[in-house]
């Protein structure tokens, strides 16, 4: 199991004392200082990392209007999405261990309250945040009970997916019937 109290393939004994000998270096911003904070409660519970091992993190944020009203031009929704890179290194050391990139998109509705507004972009921030720090923190448990870094995979194709050739849909119709029975 992952959090198991067993030896980890790194070495440093079961994965939960090693994720608890990580610290993670210090990010800008509030939603930088929200990823950290949860990385580390996750990881040890909320305490100060320790000092075999440090994670630095990289952080892009990116606001979207994803619905614009046609009348006011004012937006009716938005996408809060970030983007945050992780190096994990052995403290002292310019060598990572693994890396990866994890992105996280929260949407929020937009009113015509500010204050409605503002606090809906910071709790879709904060769900945004949440949701990183576990993901990054699940990549590290398995790069310590594993060894291994993290890779993703690309999506496989399958055949039932793909488009269908000209003429095979109703909308294709020459007839304009749209796939309805001539009556």
């Amino acid at each position: 199991p992952l959090y198991s109290t067993a030896s980890v393939e790194t070495g440093s004994g079961s994965t939960s004392a090693a994720l608890a000998d990580v610290d993670v270096a210090p990010i800008e911003g509030r939603v930088g200082q929200r990823i950290r904070n949860d990385l580390l409660f996750y990881m040890n519970g909320g305490g100060a990392g320790g000092s075999a091992y440090i994670v630095e993190l990289k952080l892009n944020e990116k606001y979207t209007n994803v619905i614009t009203r046609a009348i006011s031009g004012i937006p009716g929704g938005r996408n809060i999405r970030l983007i945050v890179t992780y190096t994990l290194k052995k403290s002292g050391s310019s060598e990572p261990l693994t890396q990866g990139q994890v992105t996280r998109i929260a949407s929020i509705d937009y009113f015509n309250q500010r204050f409605a507004n503002d606090r809906a972009a910071l709790d879709a921030e904060n769900r945004a945040a949440k949701e990183v720090a576990a993901d990054i923190n699940l990549r590290l448990a398995a790069y310590f009970a594993t060894g291994k870094s993290y890779e993703a995979v690309d999506p496989v194709v399958d055949l039932d997916d793909t488009l269908p050739n000209r003429g095979t849909t109703i909308f294709d119709d020459t007839e304009n019937t749209y796939g309805a029975p001539d009556l």
